[in-house]
């Protein structure tokens, strides 16, 4: 008998964080590997829903006395927990995995929680429609603010427009393209902080590379007003920003909020690009490797230094290209990242069946 997964959904959850987690599902669904059901939560259930960066799997695996309930975290914080199903749950995958923020916790819900990898947002065609037959007309009910979160998940490019080979030809160019965020966005004192030390790259990139560069701040009223020089001339809708971005050898990667791993770098690695990163603060399940998937850096001038040499050392940029190209295809690309989280809990082949080359079977 096929295993299943239940979603359990209601209208609150974050769509855009949830995203990939929805267009992984569906695409296993889609592939034969899994049943899959979105389902809103029993009266019971009520707590598995009340955190909406926070989802929760009911899996149904043959011979299976109990189903396991798995929840997966996504919030930015590495410090903040959906406590109640962290309790619940048999197994809780937290994207911002940081292990100084798990020692407060008891030992019976420190051994439940694991590293949940790089997440970004995305979707197939298969995923807006499911989540569009169990929320569409709740939301429509909500008025406009429930229309723009449709409308806000329609737009997300769907995972192949994000997808290129580490054979696609690319153009000698550096991308960085960031925003800037209002002190109500984030930690106290963080976004001044976060604020210069992106302004300082870019203008740094700019000066060192000129018309080799591409990017700037994203158009935001605080970008206009405070750094309209520094304001880009590229697109900003995702779509057009996507196709954009992917053209480039090489794309610079910062942190994000609360030094979570921000959404750029699987989008990097998903266009099989070199990379010059602040290295990753948060634990993924399979490490990044300095020098073999990217160059690190910790100022202005150590990443110019690193662009440099990517330019200079051809060999380098090839082989790094290739190595992000196969780590995307085995530990991002939602349908394998979803298929090794649930790997072990559904009893699915060591070898994955559900992973199709880091090009999926797109609809």
């Amino acid at each position: 008998m096929q295993p299943a997964v239940d979603l359990v959904f209601d209208l609150d959850q974050d769509l855009y964080h949830a995203s990939a987690v929805y267009a992984g599902l569906d695409a296993l669904a889609r592939r034969g590997v899994v049943r899959l059901r979105f389902r809103r939560p029993a009266l019971r259930e009520r707590d598995l829903t009340a955190d909406p960066f926070t989802v929760c799997l009911e899996l149904r695996a043959p011979g299976s006395p109990k189903p396991p309930l798995v929840a997966i975290d996504l919030h930015d914080q590495s410090h903040v927990f959906a406590t109640a199903v962290l309790e619940r749950c048999d197994s809780y995958f937290k994207r911002s995995f940081h292990g100084p923020d798990l020692a407060a916790l008891p030992g019976n819900l420190l051994c439940k929680i694991r590293p949940f990898g790089l997440n970004y947002a995305c979707r197939t065609f298969g995923s807006t429609r499911r989540l569009f037959q169990r929320a569409a007309l709740g939301l429509a009910f909500r008025g406009i603010v429930g229309i723009r979160r449709l409308r806000h998940h329609v737009a997300l490019p769907k995972i192949g427009a994000f997808e290129q080979g580490p054979a696609a030809v690319v153009e000698p160019t550096i991308v960085f393209q960031t925003r800037v965020w209002e002190a109500h966005e984030a930690a106290p004192g963080e976004s001044e902080a976060i604020n210069e030390e992106r302004v300082a790259l870019l203008r740094a990139l700019k000066n060192a590379f000129g018309a080799r560069f591409r990017g700037g701040l994203v158009p935001t009223p605080l970008a206009l007003a405070r750094y309209p020089r520094d304001v880009s001339i590229h697109p900003s809708r995702r779509t057009r920003y996507t196709a954009m971005s992917k053209r480039n050898l090489i794309g610079i990667y910062t942190r994000g909020l609360h030094d979570s791993t921000a959404f750029k770098l699987p989008e990097y690695l998903a266009a099989s690009q070199c990379i010059v990163a602040e290295p990753p603060r948060n634990e993924l399940p399979v490490p990044l490797v300095i020098g073999k998937h990217f160059l690190p850096f910790a100022s202005a001038d150590e990443c110019v230094a690193a662009c440099h040499r990517l330019f200079a050392e051809k060999d380098l940029a090839t082989r790094m290209r290739h190595a992000n190209h196969e780590y995307y295809v085995s530990e991002v690309e939602p349908a394998a990242h979803l298929g090794r989280v649930l790997q072990n809990f559904l009893g699915l082949p060591h070898e994955p069946p559900w992973s199709a080359g880091g090009v999926a079977n797109r609809d």
